[in-house]
């Protein structure tokens, strides 16, 4: 569980102290599975963006029957993919 899901999920409970998040160096840290919910918090954009990035490829996704889940993993790939290094763009 990443830093942010974990904030995500405290608030979500209500308590924000009983949340420990789980190492990214752990073995299963990648298996907390994000809901649309949780990446349109995380990126703070708005649920059609999201959903035009996964159709259009820019973002992987897993469709669970009708649902969609992302793994962190794809996030910070998605992220780092599109950083900008402040020269400009290139």
């Amino acid at each position: 569980m990443t830093r942010e899901t974990a904030a995500i999920n405290a608030r979500r409970s209500g308590n924000a102290t009983a949340v420990r998040p789980v190492s990214p160096e752990g073995p299963y840290w990648d298996l907390e599975l994000l809901t649309p919910a949780d990446v349109c918090a995380l990126l703070k954009v708005k649920k059609s963006w999201l959903y035009d990035a996964v159709e259009n490829g820019a973002l992987e996704a897993i469709r669970l029957g009708k649902q969609l889940r992302f793994r962190p993993s794809a996030l910070i790939r998605y992220l780092d993919e599109r950083a900008s290094n402040g020269n400009g763009g290139g």
